[in-house]
């Protein structure tokens, strides 16, 4: 294992602070669903002026801003990746292109028509040099259930993302990120100095604003200054979690076929509502839905096209890793202090017998492994077109008044899905569906790890049994094996 994988997964933590003063969820409603801070709406696309869709125009852009630090930012190292950190004002007239809220739409109210100003904010993370850049941004439209940008595609695969050379582009394309915060936590409200003059005009806008983001980091020729430093972008996948998926999925069906900017999509669990992803289209460019065990009760969409659907088993749908990281990142930028961000905490999986178990302390499941093969096989899929193996589904149960149950095993963990090694080596319960979306983590009894695992080589051997399977069937990256495996020998499990 490299010292960059080491130093991914190793180093106190501010998730107990963080998970009392700043907690990421309260309900479904407000975790990750967008329901509590998004106004419902009408507009059904192609309400623009005059009727018609139009492309997307090239916006304005202003920087980079070099003082301070940019609110959301990486809270891990870049530098140790040969990596920049970028942030960009962007502006222009954006069209109304779409509902302000998508699930589920209002056709009662009268769209607006015509053409609004804005101004919002890219974040860019990229190689230093051009001969280490892949050719791929991945741009996120980040999540705003908890009432500010929170860039849950990035924080599950910015290790992977950077190893790799992928550029990585933020795009603050809602309001509630930008100027509206219930929770005043949005860019303009939380740092006024250097957001003061940020404008979002309303969700209706949102989807040419993300179209326009990326036309600054893609199409040529590039605004000046460009955000990509003259780097050739080949290739554009977009990504969102839950409720921007959400977002992201009426992207893909009613504008990606006018604007045609986005070669592949990556969207992140769901927001249990009956259209996704089942409405997803499947025939205009690849998509790959990786959703979390939480959902898989109620998500159901067989593998069709350009379509694929990978549940994982054991998952939450916020995962400890993405917790801990969002609360290092509020405690700098609302609180001023270092961040703290320990990797080594975060990561665990359940292999550690002093962490906090139960008592709705977290999912500790591993869940980024799967979010970043999955970004490994979407951009292979967009570059050579080698399709992402196929997943079997969570197992079910439906009982005669429809009520779905999800099939579990000896432990607690569901039967079925995609499988990662914890799951087929146990240690832990994962309850996926319990303490407003967090989860729980139940470690077995130190009797029932004996039995399974007389001696810690056993146990490692099994580890690296399941890694290696995993790996052949393409759901784990050998550098995630890896570092599962060298938390597995670090364990005290078997000893």
């Amino acid at each position: 294992m490299t010292n960059r994988e080491t130093n991914t997964e190793s180093g106190a933590t501010n998730r107990e602070k963080y998970s009392k003063e700043h907690p990421i969820a309260s309900t479904r409603r407000a975790v990750l669903g967008g329901l509590s801070v998004t106004a419902a709406g009408s507009v059904m696309v192609g309400s623009v002026a005059g009727g018609k869709r139009r492309d997307a125009t090239t916006p304005t852009l202003e920087g980079p801003i070099t003082d301070g630090v940019p609110q959301t930012s990486a809270v891990h190292d870049i530098e140790e990746y040969g990596y920049t950190e970028s942030e960009y004002l962007i502006s222009g007239d954006a069209q109304p292109l779409g509902p302000p809220n998508p699930y589920p739409i209002d056709e009662r109210e009268a769209p607006p028509r015509a053409n609004a100003k804005y101004k919002t904010r890219l974040l860019v993370y990229r190689p230093k040099h051009r001969r280490d850049f892949n050719g791929t941004a991945l741009i996120e439209w980040p999540n705003v259930s908890t009432g500010r940008d929170s860039p849950v595609a990035w924080i599950n695969t910015f290790d992977y993302a950077m190893r790799e050379g992928y550029a990585v582009v933020i795009a603050s394309a809602q309001k509630v990120g930008v100027d509206d915060s219930p929770t005043d936590q949005d860019l303009r409200t939380g740092n006024p100095e250097r957001y003061g003059d940020l404008h979002h005009p309303g969700d209706v806008y949102s989807y040419d604003i993300f179209s326009q983001a990326i036309r600054a980091i893609k199409t040529r020729p590039r605004p000046k200054p460009d955000p990509m430093a003259g780097f050739n972008v080949k290739h554009v996948i977009a990504t969102g979690m839950s409720q921007s998926a959400q977002y992201l999925r009426y992207y893909l069906n009613e504008i990606q076929e006018t604007h045609g900017l986005v070669d592949g999509f990556l969207p992140f669990a769901t927001t249990h509502t009956p259209e996704e992803p089942a409405d997803q289209r499947d025939d205009l460019v690849p998509v790959l839905w990786v959703v979390s065990e939480d959902e898989a009760d109620r998500v159901r969409r067989s593998d069709s096209g350009l379509f694929k659907l990978w549940e994982v088993t054991g998952t939450s749908h916020i995962n400890y890793w993405l917790m801990a990281w969002a609360g290092a990142m509020d405690v700098r930028d609302f609180e001023g202090d270092d961040p703290g961000w320990d990797p080594l905490e975060a990561g665990q999986y359940g292999e550690r017998a002093d962490a906090d178990y139960g008592d709705c302390q977290g999912n500790y499941f591993p869940m980024r492994y799967a979010y970043k093969s999955g970004l490994s096989h979407v951009n292979e899929w967009v570059k050579r077109n080698e399709e992402p193996p196929a997943a079997p589904r969570i197992e079910r149960d439906v009982a005669s008044d429809g009520t779905v149950e999800v099939v579990t095993d000896e432990y607690g963990n569901a039967k079925g899905g995609l499988r990662l090694p914890p799951i087929d080596v146990p240690v832990a319960f994962y309850d996926a569906r319990s303490c407003d979306s967090y989860g729980q983590t139940f470690r077995l009894e130190e009797s029932e790890l004996e039995r399974l695992y007389p001696t810690h080589k056993a146990y490692v051997a099994k580890i690296r049994e399941a890694t290696e399977a995993a790996v052949d069937d393409g759901y784990l990256l050998p550098a995630d094996a890896d570092a599962l495996l060298a938390r597995a020998e670090a364990s005290s499990i078997g000893k």
